[in-house]
Formats: structure tokens, sequence, C-alpha cells
């Protein structure tokens, strides 16, 4: 998974309910393992950082913000969850109208047995889903 989920960063793939999900199974199937705190995971922050001042560069929002997301996931992968926590809420400072974030900040509050905040995360993020759903139509 670990592999995956790596080769996922540096293909710069955006699919973040998918990452969110290799993460989770990581987390869960390794809670000790202290790879993510050495070398390797500042190297996998180095590289994303990169690839969003590329994006950023190139005027790349969509790109900038996917990064954002991973982000996002690898620092709490790293059982960084207060900067995880607090990148989840600069994501909404820029576009509140994008579900991820929430669903994200509530899969962590899930994990972390805060269940009163991952419900109104959830229910914020099913909020926005179904406008955008509606939207399509």
């Amino acid at each position: 998974m670990k592999t995956l989920l790596q080769e996922k960063l540096e293909a710069g793939e955006d699919e973040d309910e998918e990452s969110l999900k290799i993460l989770q199974k990581l987390v869960s199937a390794q809670p000790d393992n202290l790879e993510w705190k050495c070398g390797e995971g500042e190297a996998v922050i180095k590289r994303l950082q990169k690839a969003l001042e590329i994006a950023e560069q190139e005027n790349k929002e969509k790109e900038a913000r996917d990064v954002k997301l991973i982000i996002a996931q690898v620092q709490f992968l790293q059982k960084n969850i207060e900067d995880a926590l607090r990148s989840y809420d600069g994501l909404f400072n820029e576009d509140p109208n994008d579900f991820r974030p929430y669903f994200c900040k509530g899969m962590i509050y899930s994990l972390i047995d805060k269940n009163d905040e991952a419900k109104d995360q959830f229910a914020k993020y099913r909020e926005l889903g179904i406008v955008r759903l509606c939207k399509k139509f």
C-alpha cells in the first residue's frame, strides 16, 4: 500500500478519496510505524511542496488545490493531526464550496473519536455534495 501511495503522490494523480483510503489502511495496518516520521516522510512533503509551487506558478488552481489536499493527508499519516486539521481549515477558507476537505476532516475526527465534530463535518460534506450534484442537472 505504501508503494501505491508513493506512486500516486509522485505521479501527481488527484484521486483524493482513493489516496485517503490508502492512508487510512496504512495507519490502521501499522499504527506504530515510524517510517513516515523519518527522512522519507520529509522527502514526500518536499516533493509535494515543489509540485504545489509549480502548479501555482503555472496558475493551475485545481492542481494546486489537489496537492494541498494530499499534503494534508500525508500530514495526517505522519500523525501531525493538528497540522492536517489546519491545512483543511485553510482549504475551507480558499473554497468553502469544496466538499472534499469536510470529508477528510470528518474522517480524522472519526478516527480520533471526536464523533460530534465528525458528524458536523460529514453533514457539511453531504450538504455540499448534494448542491454539487444538483448543479450538474
